[in-house]
């Protein structure tokens, strides 16, 4: 997204905050203004900024050794000691730059020769992060991540608004919620796969846009209670895979996940409600699947009806305090181990809806297996391929 997308995207706030504020919303106005205004901006990418006298500022794996301790190891918080401002960068001497790669905006990542699909990078890609406290992903960690965005015009400029999450399973199809995109016109919506850290562009890959040209809904949505909440996005053109965008594989027809211990991961609100705030960095969190019955058991008791009846088409996650998709994260794929192996994944759910975040109820995901016939005769209506999110 960068410094200009969340600088506009802060301009939106304060005119939204501005023309419908009351009295009571004058300290939280003042809060974001304060926020906006003293916001320190990073030094930029290969000038000395505050640095010494033959240093510069550069992405720290372009820095060898010599320049920095702790190699491979990147410390995600803020630190006011670092002359650069941005944590993914460093005062480097001359010749201690690696070389200089190119700019973000005109360069996409190379492709990758062979592709396979749900491989999670667990120890990242490029460095390994440090001062996590508020569960973040390595960078890479889930390269079948995607964000889904709203372009909205604020100040004679187009700002990408984010909406929900998705996932990769085609490079040229994104997998989301229909209650993300139920009321949006294609042409409006933008994906951006490869994000990872979202206030800046000095990731070791560039982010990748990519227009929408349609959106298909299951045709058996059901608004009131979000039944069939899937729905396929078709991009206008394919991403390139790369080490850091990836495809997921998705699970055989009404596979069951019981008791499995998965992720889902998301940039959504860290709690429910107001005070909630939306995540700069790509968070993870590690869930158990809930068996259908236990679910709707818990789920009669917090909604005391005691004939409420939970719908196949969702399946369970989570319930254990502190741990939970929260608001913003619809959308975002729940992802749990293949069968015999620690490092590959199947999308086993889309974050549809839950009752809070994190207070110990579990969250309702969108069975992904119940549909799997479902996308795959979507995708050949279409003439795209099944085998990028197939297990060989």
């Amino acid at each position: 997204m960068g410094r200009v997308f969340a600088l506009s995207l802060a301009l939106l706030r304060l005119l939204l905050l501005v023309t419908t504020a009351t009295a009571e919303d004058d300290a939280d106005l003042d809060v974001s203004i304060d926020s906006l205004l003293t916001t320190v901006p990073p030094a930029a990418v290969g000038s000395q900024g505050s640095c010494q006298q033959g240093q510069r500022c550069v992405q720290k794996y372009l820095c060898t050794n010599d320049s920095t301790s702790g190699a491979g190891l990147i410390d995600i918080r803020f630190s006011e000691s670092n002359p650069c401002v941005d944590y993914l960068l460093q005062c480097c001497y001359e010749e201690d730059i690696i070389a200089e790669l190119p700019s973000a905006s005109t360069v996409e990542p190379p492709n990758v020769d062979h592709p396979v699909c749900g491989k999670r990078n667990t120890i990242g890609i490029g460095f390994r992060i440090t001062g996590a406290n508020n569960s973040e992903s390595e960078y890479g960690e889930f390269p079948w991540m995607v964000a889904v965005f709203r372009q909205v015009h604020v100040l004679d400029q187009v700002v990408n608004v984010y909406l929900c999450g998705g996932s990769l399973i085609h490079p040229g199809v994104v997998l989301t919620a229909v209650h993300c995109v139920q009321h949006q016109a294609p042409d409006q919506l933008r994906i951006r796969a490869g994000e990872w850290d979202t206030q800046t562009e000095n990731e070791i890959h560039p982010y990748q846009d990519r227009q929408v040209v349609e959106i298909v809904a299951h045709p058996d949505f059901h608004k009131g209670g979000l039944f069939n909440d899937i729905a396929l996005i078709v991009l206008e053109a394919p991403v390139v895979l790369s080490e850091v965008v990836q495809t997921v594989c998705l699970p055989p027809p009404n596979e069951r996940f019981d008791l499995q211990r998965c992720f889902v991961s998301g940039w959504g609100k860290d709690v429910f409600g107001k005070t909630g705030a939306y995540q700069a960095i790509l968070k993870k969190i590690d869930l158990p699947i809930v068996p259908h019955s236990e679910c709707q058991a818990t789920l009669r008791l917090i909604r005391s009806q005691p004939r409420f009846t939970l719908h196949d088409s969702f399946v369970c996650a989570g319930g254990e305090v502190g741990k939970d998709a929260c608001q913003g994260d619809g959308g975002s794929p729940l992802v749990c181990p293949i069968q015999g192996s620690n490092e590959f994944y199947h999308q086993v759910g889309i974050v549809s809806w839950g009752v809070g975040c994190g207070g110990g109820i579990p969250g309702l995901y969108a069975d992904v297996s119940l549909f799997r016939h479902w996308i795959d005769q979507e995708m050949q209506n279409r003439v795209l391929d099944t085998s990028s999110y197939s297990v060989s």
